[in-house]
């Protein structure tokens, strides 16, 4: 069976495990909100792994996307009224275009300094969303953000819209998780692997790296604003401080789960998810904790935890082969002996 057959095999079995949960927990707005979480998670920890793990671009600041995503829609619903329609598809166009500039920002630096430019990035926007008050709301946020209304689902009590927007977000998330999947194994993709491996050689064989570093910014900014959008309706309050802190967050997921790997940023999703209610004792030293994390997976499994899975499997599978082996020599000395 091939690896990308057992991939598969994999994201169909979690995506069944993620429709049945809802209906195992109790139906309170605590759990859900959890599972709503790992949905945007999933969302940008895959976006950030377009950028990082195909294409090899570092960016140390992919919650400046989110956070466009989610104050454009926040701004144009709750500020003047525009339809959520118009809305959604604003913010997820302003995280594209702001993507685009860092593409410019791809073309033009190296790895280091597009990472500190990116750093940068989050905390220019975040200096403009408290200083521009008069349209953001300035430090205090942004409160009451409208959910999402289709459906009459808005009119809902609280436990009882969750549970629905759950399945709506599941299913973005999905779709998105998809959309990375086809894109990898296009050629786009391939191109994309190439310029990962060696922008110079990759513009020897006709690749136009530019272009294919816009594109994969544009997309992977794209997908960063529909989670700021889902992480607004969510949570119905954004503030900068929120969003400050995130970028450390979606890289964890990346490097824990598995860089390069469609199936690895999942699995960073999850643990990342469920990490801030198993350490609420240590709540207020999570980035640090964060940080601690991403050195032991480096040092332990340099490839992530589905990389670890995956080492693991092919050690155990050696070591049944070698005794299979050992066995039957015996038997086969002994079938060869003389009568």
């Amino acid at each position: 069976m091939s690896l990308r057959r057992n991939d598969l095999i994999m994201a169909a079995a979690a995506i069944v495990f993620m429709l049945i949960l809802p209906f195992t927990l109790p139906r309170t707005t605590y759990y859900i909100n959890i599972l709503i979480s790992f949905c945007y998670f999933a969302i940008l920890s895959s976006s950030l792994n377009l950028l990082m793990g195909y294409t090899g671009q570092i960016s140390l600041g992919h919650s400046a996307f989110m956070c466009v995503g989610a104050y454009t829609y926040a701004i144009m619903t709750k500020n003047y009224g525009i339809p959520q329609f118009i809305a959604i598809v604003s913010g997820i166009m302003m995280a594209f275009l702001l993507g685009l500039i860092l593409g410019i920002a791809c073309s033009r630096l190296s790895a280091i300094f597009l990472a500190m430019a990116t750093t940068g990035l989050v905390r220019a926007l975040s200096a403009f969303i408290v200083k521009e008050a008069w349209l953001t709301n300035g430090p205090n946020g942004i409160p009451a953000v409208p959910r999402l209304a289709v459906f009459g689902i808005e009119k809902l009590k609280a436990d009882r819209f969750n549970f629905i927007f759950y399945f709506i977000t599941l299913g973005i998330a999905i779709l998105m998780v998809i959309m990375c999947h086809r894109l990898v194994y296009s050629r786009t993709g391939r191109a994309f692997q190439a310029i990962k491996l060696s922008p110079i050689a990759a513009s020897a064989m006709a690749i136009d790296v530019n272009k294919y570093k816009f594109i994969v910014c544009g997309i992977s900014a794209g997908m960063a604003g529909v989670a700021g959008i889902i992480y607004a309706m969510n949570i119905n309050y954004i503030s900068p401080d929120a969003f400050n802190k995130m970028s450390v967050r979606i890289l964890t997921m990346c490097v824990v789960g598995g860089m390069g790997t469609i199936a690895g940023p999942l699995i960073g999703a999850i643990i990342i998810a469920l990490l801030p209610e198993l350490l609420r004792p240590v709540a207020t030293h999570l980035n640090g904790v964060f940080g601690v994390i991403i050195i032991l997976i480096f040092l332990f499994m340099p490839t992530g935890v589905l990389g670890g899975i995956r080492n693991l499997r092919r050690y155990v599978s050696g070591k049944m082969a070698a005794r299979s082996a050992e066995t039957a020599s015996p038997q086969d000395a002994e079938g060869r002996g003389a009568p």
